[in-house]
This record gives structure tokens, sequence and C-alpha cells, in this order.
């Protein structure tokens, strides 16, 4: 019995034996198996002036190890007196300007490196300011050593910003990204009048951000801003987004005091007074125009149509026939004119209508007959002159119809009908 115990004794030692000496091969096999790297590696130190190189070499992934370990480093960033040390404000800087750099990289192996590199850069930043007040012209330099200029690195992390926002925009049609970018662009430069009428009016309301345009237009606006596209984008987005009346009427309002020479711009205001129902103020608007230029023929167009929406019909026909005198080929004042001689007709056919099947009715009927045509006669001249303007005119051909039909003109009444199947008017 004892020289079996002491045999199994043995034979245990050996399995122990066996199994230290496969252990050992296993740990060589994955020494071997290893990169050199992964072996060598040793833990970063904190060093802006290794994560400055990195940077300048174009290694954002080294740059980003080295910033990292240089930013959490207790002993590089506080004093012993538990201040921000020396060199605390230039390696949050620097940590802003790395994260930047990846969050606009198009390497792929460098924009991985991190989800969103911006709100850690933005951060960075920020403590950069909080600690050094901007004191420090210039954090980095340049390969050759000169320093560069905080504004200089903020004006080229922009433009990388901006072109980003510009791919976005145009590449990707991804109007939400563009703006994102766009943003991030005025972070750096956030005065920037260029930047900021292009982000009001074109970025942000592709992106329909508009409470955030209309910010930017009115920060563009604040700062000198005076490109006449902001405006009309400012009024577009009161006007058709936020159903806000009156801010829009104030936008064209600034319009017409800004660019008095632009007969486009009293439109605007027109158009606002017109959608609110303030018909007199409308109309005081366009006075104002055709007074100021006598060979305006929109503007006495315009009064025209106030005039009849104030059902004052004389002063309608006087100012659409000032415009037809300034211009005989202007259509819409023709078919404004047209309507007006017209309604003499429809009034006295809204009488005989009214009227019963007695003696007396008929007797009546007969004399207003011969009125209504005397009218329908005067009228046809003008709505004649409509179709020679604009022959394809649906509310023309059918006014034509109408009164070819009621004169008995039997050769026109064909006319028009052939006119009016051929464009699908009647079956």
């Amino acid at each position: 019995m004892k020289l079996k115990l002491y045999h199994n004794q043995n034979k245990k030692q050996t399995n122990k034996l066996k199994l230290k000496l496969e252990m050992k091969k296993i740990a060589i096999m994955l020494m071997l198996l290893m990169p050199f790297g992964v072996m060598a590696q040793k833990p970063i130190k904190p060093s802006t002036a290794n994560a400055e190189k990195a940077l300048r070499d174009g290694k954002l992934d080294e740059a980003k190890a080295i910033i990292d370990a240089t930013t959490t480093s207790q002993d590089f960033m506080v004093d012993k007196k538990g201040n921000p040390s020396k060199n605390a404000a230039k390696a949050w800087y620097l940590k802003g300007v790395i994260y930047a750099g990846i969050d606009t990289t198009s390497i792929e192996k460098f924009k991985s490196l991190v989800p969103d590199g911006f709100p850690i850069a933005k951060e960075a930043f920020d403590k950069a300011k909080e600690i050094d007040q901007d004191k420090t012209p210039a954090f980095l330099n340049d390969p050759s050593g000169f320093p560069m200029m905080n504004d200089q690195v903020n004006a080229f992390m922009a433009q990388k910003y901006f072109d980003a926002a510009v791919k976005y925009y145009q590449d990707d049609k991804d109007y939400k990204k563009a703006f994102e970018f766009t943003e991030r662009t005025m972070y750096f430069i956030p005065e920037d009048t260029s930047i900021l009428m292009n982000a009001g009016v074109f970025f942000g309301p592709s992106a329909e951000e508009w409470d955030k345009s209309i910010a930017l237009i009115n920060k563009y606006h604040s700062l000198g801003g005076t490109n006449s596209d902001s405006y009309i984008q400012l009024f577009s987005i009161y006007r058709d987004k936020k159903k806000d009346n009156d801010a829009a009427l104030k936008v064209a309002q600034d319009m017409v005091k800004k660019y008095p020479n632009n007969t486009e711009y009293p439109k605007y205001e027109l158009d606002m007074y017109v959608k609110m129902n303030r018909l007199p103020e409308a109309k005081e608007v366009m006075l104002r125009e055709a007074n100021a230029n006598p060979n305006d023929k929109e503007s006495r167009y315009y009064l025209g149509v106030i005039s009849s929406e104030l059902k004052d019909m004389d002063e309608a026909r006087k100012w659409y026939a000032e415009a037809i005198k300034l211009d005989d080929k202007y259509f819409e004042p023709q078919l404004g004119l047209s309507e007006l001689v017209f309604l003499d007709a429809k009034e006295v056919k809204a009488q005989m209508n009214q009227l019963g099947n007695s003696k007396e009715d008929f007797k009546k009927k007969v004399e207003l007959d011969k009125v209504y045509q005397d009218k329908l006669k005067v009228a046809l001249p003008y709505w004649e002159k409509c179709e020679k303007l604009s022959p394809d005119e649906p509310k023309v051909l059918d006014v034509l119809y109408l009164i070819y039909t009621d004169l008995e003109m039997n050769a026109q009444v064909t006319r028009i009908e052939k006119r009016m199947k051929t464009l699908g008017l009647l079956d």
C-alpha cells in the first residue's frame, strides 16, 4: 500500500510538471502571435509637444491618444496649489483642434475614432477659454516653429466645417446634416456675415429650421448684412411657414425703406395688406408708387384691383385704363376692365331673370332684352381684345361664348366651341 501510494504521489507531481510545461508553451505561442507594437507598448506620457507633432504629421489617432492621456493627467493639468497648470489651457485647446480634425476628416480610420467629435472639441475649446480668458494669442506652432494665431486656427477649422456642410448640402442632399455643420462652423466664426447669411437664407430653411433661420437672419442684419435675399427669405418664413402676418408685414415695410428704388418690394407690402384685408392701406401703398413713377403700369393695375375690391368701380376703370394706356398689350388690366364693362350687362340679365311669366313681366323682359343686347355689344370689343392678347384663356372664351350666343352670332359661337373642344374645355 505504501509503495502504491508513493507511486500515485509521483504521478501527481509528474502531471503538475506537464501542466506547467503546457501553460508555458501556450504563453510563448501567444507572445509570438501578438504584434510587436502591443508587446512593446508603453504607457503614453502626457505631452502637448508630442500631441502637436502627431497632429502636424496627420496622425490623428496618435494625437488623440496623447492628448487624452495629457488632459486626464492630474499631475500635468493641475499645479501644486490645485489651480490649472501653465500648460492646461494649451492642452485643452489642442484637444479641441484634434477632435475637430477627427470630426471633419474624410479618412474613415480617423473618423471612426469617435462617433461625434464636435461636442468633445467644443467642451475642450470652452475649457481653454475659461482658463486663459483669451489672453494667449497663439497656442500652436506651424511646422517651421512660428506661432499660429488662434484666429487663424479658428478660420481654418471654420473652413473645414463649412466645406463639409456644403458637401452635405450639394452632394448628399442631407439638409439636416448640412445645417448642423453650418452651426458648427459658426462656433469658430460667430460673427462672420457671409456664413450667417448662408445659414439663415439657405441652409436653415432647407433643413426646415424656421426659428433658427429667423434668429440667424436677424443677427446678420444686426451686424450690417444687407443682402436683399435675406429679407425675402425672412418675409417668406413669417408669411408662409410661421403664419405671422404682422411680422411679415413689418419685414415688407423694412424692405421698402431699405431699398426705395426697388419696384418689386412694395408688392410684398401690398400682398400683406390684401391678405390681412387692409385694403385702404394697400391702396395708399400703390398710390405712393404710382405717383412716384408715372410710367409704372403695374401699380396702376393693382390700384384698379384694389378699387374694384373696395366697390369703387369708376376708380377701378380709371386705373385699369391708365395701365392699358401705358401698355396696350398688358392682359391683366384689359381683363379687369372687360369684367367691369360686362358687369352692366350682367346686372340687366339678373333683372330679366327675376321677372315672372305675366304679360306685364314679358313686356318688361322684352324691353330689358334690348338694353341687355346693347350692353353686350358694348362689352364685346373688350373681350375680343382679351382674346387677341390671350387666345387660350378659359375665362375669356367662356364669356365670349355667352356673348356670341346671346347676340345670336352663330358663326362665332361655332368658332369658340371648336376652340374650347381643342383645349379640352368642352366635351
